[in-house]
């Protein structure tokens, strides 16, 4: 049969033009699925009607453009159920508007690698999309990424509020960027994890930028973000709700420092710590900033946990505005705390930390505390407001606390009756301090008719609502500091009859008026 093309003709047996036609249709395929280096994973299989296992397809347009030194994987719209998958070196992952893929409840379909846990124990790591040694990939989109993390948690042994356990084994990670590079995550929404939502590890040059993270406000160990040993990490313009801590950087055994981070324009709502560093601690934390974040509600606003000894140090924390209205007793506005994992672990160090116009609506304390003098240091907080809607008496659920993020070996400072609670300070600055106490009645929000407390899942509190104090507090308890100076003439006991101030074996300067 003949074939003209342009002023050459050939002819070709039947045999052989079947052989043509077969390859020219695979290279306009090839040319159609790879136009502008797209790989939609419809072509290569991918069925979006939520029940289909789709894992080899969308890792066969993963494959696909990797081969091609790299490319756009699109995930149209539909729901696509699927196990682990593996990001290669520069691809584009577009989750466009209206697709989801969904997590299978068969762990053995999830993306798995050896590696360790935040203690140095070999583990089996298991993530539903993982970026794993690999360099410059972006995930973007406006769909969604959902873990159904209840196939992964036991039912709940009475109603809210109450922690959910897990189901062991369960996934590490809903997602995870490991040990790679110019790694960028915008717009798309997270959801449903059954553990960690989106963690960085041990990576450089990172940007989550735009993202949604919706959990559950009991699911187990949910976090938001974690930032594990990386370097240069930037996170930006994300929305968080979620139970356990939802932006948190830490540092394992045998790992490398978290360096260089910036976290800003959040909005977060969790049950644990909204702004978070530790308790892993093993490697040290430097030039890090958290800013202009907005907390709808959290145990904590902005903590500090080293257990582990490493040194935290250059931490910069400002504009930030929020409250502590979770159904949780003890809520802390701010917390910094040096203690030991165990009796072995050494001593390590907090110092340059300083924390600027922070307003919180709470009903708890700010504790400040180290195991042993010296090693928390060079602390300044200014332009601070408290507003009390409800004072909480400490002294109850204080005296029998599980929880590690409590200073469990100084039971006088989980006792003690101030809005700033300081023990083992060196240096300690604090201007400008405000504070607004109850009026006559508590604000319906904050009738929490139960309460539960971090560790332990047992443990349930009812207070009083009838009066809106249930105690009188201090501004300010300290004891065994040195060098430093309060200036918080604005600042004033929650009764005349409480002492504004009380320390103890202290050389710290206290100024009742502004110099």
């Amino acid at each position: 049969m003949p074939i003209r093309s342009g002023q050459l003709s050939f002819s070709l047996s039947k045999p052989h033009f079947s052989l043509f036609i077969t390859l020219l249709l695979a290279l306009v395929f090839n040319q159609v699925v790879a136009q502008n280096g797209a790989f939609r994973i419809t072509d290569y299989g991918a069925v979006g009607d939520g029940t289909t296992l789709t894992t080899q397809a969308i890792q066969a347009a993963i494959d696909a453009a990797a081969e091609v030194g790299g490319g756009r994987v699109i995930i149209p719209p539909g729901k696509y159920l699927t196990g682990g998958i593996e990001l290669r070196d520069n691809i584009i992952f577009e989750l466009q508007g209206g697709a989801t893929l969904l997590g299978t409840n068969q762990l053995e379909a999830y993306a798995t690698h050896e590696g360790t846990d935040q203690h140095g124990k070999a583990i089996q790591r298991r993530y539903l999309v993982s970026i794993t040694g690999v360099k410059n990939v972006l995930i973007e989109g406006k769909g969604t990424i959902d873990g159904q993390g209840k196939f992964y948690w036991e039912t709940p042994a009475s109603p809210p509020p109450q922690w959910i356990k897990a189901k062991t084994p369960r996934p590490n990670a809903l997602l995870e960027v490991a040990d790679s590079e110019n790694i960028t995550i915008r717009d798309i929404t997270l959801t449903n994890s059954p553990n960690w939502t989106c963690h960085i590890m041990h990576s450089q040059d990172v940007v989550v930028d735009g993202i949604r993270i919706i959990n559950d406000l009991f699911a187990p160990n949910a976090d938001g973000i974690d930032i594990t040993g990386s370097q240069r990490v930037r996170v930006t313009n994300c929305d968080i709700t979620t139970c356990d801590d939802a932006i948190v950087l830490k540092t394992w055994k045998n790992g490398q420092p978290c360096e260089d981070v910036t976290v800003t324009n959040c909005t977060l709502e969790t049950l644990c710590a909204a702004l978070k560093l530790g308790t892993e601690s093993y490697a040290d934390y430097r030039r890090i900033t958290f800013s202009n974040c907005a907390v709808r509600a959290a145990s904590r606003l902005f903590a500090i946990y080293v257990r582990d000894g490493a040194t935290v140090e250059d931490v910069l924390v400002s504009n930030i505005t929020g409250s502590t209205k979770a159904p949780l007793v003890l809520n802390r506005p701010i917390q910094l705390m040096i203690a030991k994992r165990t009796p072995e672990s050494p001593v390590g160090r907090i110092r340059n930390v300083s924390i600027d116009q922070v307003s919180c609506e709470t009903d708890g304390r700010i504790l400040l505390t180290s195991i042993e003098p010296d090693h928390l240091s060079d602390i300044r907080i200014r332009d601070l407001h408290l507003r009390y809607p409800f004072v909480e008496d400490p002294t109850a659920p204080g005296t029998d606390i599980k929880s590690a993020q409590f200073p469990t070996s100084l039971p006088d400072v989980l006792t003690a009756k101030a809005a700033i609670v300081a023990k083992n300070l060196s240096n300690l600055q604090l201007e400008t301090i405000t504070i607004t106490w109850p009026e006559d009645s508590v604000p319906e929000g904050w009738r929490i008719p139960v309460r539960i407390i971090n560790g332990d899942f047992n443990r349930k509190f009812r207070y009083d609502y009838q009066q809106p104090k249930q105690t009188e507090l201090s501004v300010f308890w300290g004891e065994n500091l040195s060098g430093g100076r309060l200036v918080i003439p604005d600042a004033e006991p929650s009764s005349p009859e409480v002492k504004k101030v009380e320390i103890n074996n202290a050389s710290i300067q206290y100024h009742a008026t502004k110099r």
